[in-house]
């Protein structure tokens, strides 16, 4: 199982096993002689000494691991021991803590209800997962790259074990060439396969590379034509041999070591869960205590100015170039044209006659995204992430700006790093457009939680200061 696979498995068996551990304390707590359930400050307490007890026993007993293919009840005997300590501990804190009032009839049902939950569950959650996988509900398409005996039995793997996540979509083991396309604008050889180019990876989620003697091109080589899309690089390795060509992360996919080309901290499932709860927390709040009475007062503003809508909603990429409705408010004239007379997309610019002149006021201090709160809500988008372009904007920008397509491995957000680093506005220059695609990469292989804060901070402190970018 993948990194973001295994790490997904175990923090449901973790979720799985803390419910039940509370639910087996909150009924125990009842049927103990008790009238009604304590709410009071030491039951809380008593939980919560119980609850660090059971992770730390059961972590060192290793019953958090990859574990899909292992014995079903040579699994559950592991269990016993960190549910034995559970029961200690329980003892433990009820002599220690007297004035607590627990009964022995509390330990017994409490040690009766663990010993026959968490078992329970751990069935429940294991034929969960396989019955996903097998089915395809929680499911990753996969194009295998390279021959060899690596390519094969990592692709016979893919075949018979459907609980790993992985659709295997096309193996390509030797039919590679490499071919120039000056079209593209920046001279990079693009990897056709049997004389179809490679968008067909808009479709792809994860690109497995074999490393092999036996190719006509080195595994380098088609990593760096393939690292310009939305898709995740893996690499087979048939020996680790760094290189500085970029950031890689090492994970497990069975017994297979893999090399992720690029290290994406937002890949591992408790990174999404920890920004995906700011997110909407972040959200509602700005929403609720700010929103609530600042979007009549902008719709007022907007109707009085010029006529048409008061919401603009436009198509915009968001993660894996998945297309979305952006919401803003609106800030040009109605019917204004997005093309110009090349038909090439039309960026706002400075003293832009399409911007009406709330719609200017409106630009100048961000206030036209605040609607992008309510694609925050529905998971479209992030707080902080690399600023979704309009879809035109993409289609041109991807054959002419090398890895534009990166970006989209990561939710799109509000705001971002290249737009707290005075790259905000049009980008019409391609140098500009270049180094805020180099900040969006950077995003999002250094990620961390201080640096969201770090940025949502930047981004209201250039409001206040003015941004000569913002119009």
């Amino acid at each position: 199982m993948a990194n973001n696979d295994r790490n997904f498995f175990f923090f449901c068996q973790l979720l799985t096993d803390l419910s039940l551990l509370a639910f087996s304390f909150s009924i125990a707590t009842f049927y103990s002689g008790e009238s009604e359930v304590r709410l009071e400050l030491h039951d809380v307490g008593f939980l919560l000494f119980l609850t660090c007890g059971w992770y730390f026993t059961a972590r060192s007993n290793n019953i958090y691991q990859d574990r899909m293919q292992e014995n079903q009840m040579r699994e559950l005997f592991k269990t016993v021991n960190p549910i034995l300590w559970q029961v200690l501990l329980t003892i433990v804190y009820m002599f220690v803590m007297k004035e607590g009032g627990y009964s022995r009839s509390f330990v017994v049902i409490y040690a009766f209800l663990l010993f026959f939950l968490l078992p329970l569950g751990k069935i429940v959650l294991k034929n969960l997962f396989f019955f996903l996988y097998k089915t395809g509900y929680i499911r990753k398409r996969a194009l295998v790259i390279g021959g060899g005996d690596v390519g094969k039995e990592f692709c016979r793997f893919l075949r018979e074990n459907k609980y790993y996540g992985y659709q295997l979509v096309r193996y390509i083991q030797g039919e590679l060439s490499l071919t120039s396309n000056a079209g593209q604008g920046y001279g990079e050889r693009v990897l056709m396969v049997n004389d179809v180019p490679m968008d067909g990876l808009m479709d792809i989620d994860e690109v497995f590379i074999s490393e092999s003697p036996d190719l006509p091109y080195s595994t380098n080589e088609i990593a760096s034509v393939l690292s310009s899309h939305a898709v995740r690089l893996r690499i087979l390795p048939s020996a680790f041999q760094m290189t500085n060509s970029g950031m890689y992360s090492f994970s497990m996919v069975g017994g297979f070591p893999l090399l992720s080309f690029r290290n994406e901290p937002l890949e591992d499932v408790y990174n999404q869960f920890a920004k995906r709860c700011f997110d909407v927390l972040f959200s509602v709040f700005v929403l609720v205590f700010i929103c609530s009475w600042l979007f009549p007062i902008i719709a007022l503003a907007i109707k009085i100015n010029s006529r048409g809508s008061v919401f603009y909603k436009q198509e915009r990429w968001g993660k894996r170039n998945r297309p979305f409705s952006c919401y803003k408010f609106r800030s040009m004239y109605l019917q204004a044209p997005e093309t110009n007379d090349q038909g090439k997309f039309q960026q706002a610019k400075k003293e832009d006659p399409r911007i009406t002149k709330v719609g200017k006021f409106l630009r100048k201090v961000s206030l036209d995204e605040f609607p992008q709160f309510f694609n925050v809500l529905l998971g479209e988008m992030s707080v902080v992430g690399p600023r979704p372009h309009a879809s035109l904007m993409n289609r041109e920008s991807s054959y002419t700006i090398k890895n534009y397509l990166v970006r989209h491995q990561a939710k799109p957000g509000i705001t971002g790093w290249a737009q707290v680093n005075g790259l905000r506005g049009e980008s019409s220059d391609p140098s500009l457009l270049k180094a805020r695609i180099q900040h969006d990469i950077w995003y999002i292989e250094h990620w961390t939680f201080l640096l969201d804060l770090k940025i949502i901070f930047l981004t209201f402190w250039r409001l206040l200061i003015g941004d000569k970018q913002a119009y």
